[in-house]
């Protein structure tokens, strides 16, 4: 007699949304070819956990990233990699609910895994020039404003906060020169270098971009706007692309 073979479980075919999430990032970011790759990875990776559940990767619920994220941690990855994968997840799925394909984003009300403390570390010369070159390898109008952001960074030592608060009118006529408004509202003028004025002539060039479609009621004459509630560029928003780039640039820290 002859015995019966068991029926390999059905799963679901390859998401041609994936591909559709890494034109995306190619043509808007200019993500540089080791970026898409530890992209498609992750997402392969989380593909293939759904599968599992005979659920297409984009149709998962929150239920299934958090499973995922369990399964990660009971595999001993470490949380600073269980993060980024979280990140990716996060972009792909804003993504989906962006493109329609999805009426949620199930990554929004999760917390990314927890890391433990660690000191400060400043990057080295050779680091930050790392650093520079793959930004500048970026393309598109996204790209262009974070070469712009990091130039001023490098040449003025400007915070974070500051930054990202510039308005429009703190840049002078001739482009040259930064006035910050600092802590106890004290202004201060900052010159800022000719690799920094040429990136930000390249980015005001496509600046007005990120103006349509602010949501109403967000901050106008910003420097570096964005589509997000505030209106600009948030603090947690520039820490999350600076991590993404220096993954890209093979910069652990």
């Amino acid at each position: 007699m002859s015995r019966r073979r068991s029926k390999a479980p059905d799963r679901p075919p390859p998401s041609p949304h994936i591909d559709a999430f890494l034109d995306m990032m190619i043509a808007e970011r200019g993500a540089a070819a080791n970026t898409l790759e530890s992209y498609r990875r992750d997402l392969e990776d989380f593909s293939a956990f759904t599968a599992g559940r005979k659920r297409a990767v984009e149709n998962a619920s929150q239920t299934h990233i958090r499973g995922y994220l369990k399964r990660l941690s009971e595999a001993g990855m470490a949380p600073g990699t269980s993060a980024r994968r979280l990140s990716t997840l996060r972009q792909f799925f804003r993504f989906l609910y962006q493109e329609r394909v999805r009426d949620d984003d199930p990554t929004a009300a999760l917390d990314s895994p927890r890391q433990g403390r660690r000191l400060p570390k400043c990057l080295s010369e050779e680091e930050v020039k790392r650093l520079l070159e793959t930004a500048h390898a970026r393309t598109g109008p996204e790209g262009l404003r974070l070469v712009a952001m990091l130039e001023i960074l490098y040449a003025t030592g400007l915070r974070v906060s500051e930054l990202v608060g510039l308005p429009l009118s703190a840049l002078s006529r001739d482009g040259r020169m930064l006035v910050v408004r600092g802590k106890g509202d004290k202004e201060r003028l900052v010159p800022l270098s000719e690799p920094a004025t040429d990136a930000l002539d390249a980015y005001l060039a496509v600046h007005e971009g990120y103006v349509p479609g602010r949501r109403q009621g967000a901050a106008t004459g910003q420097l570096f706007p964005s589509r997000a509630k505030q209106g600009f560029l948030t603090r947690a928003r520039f820490a999350q692309l600076l991590n993404e780039l220096a993954l890209e640039a093979g910069i652990d820290r």
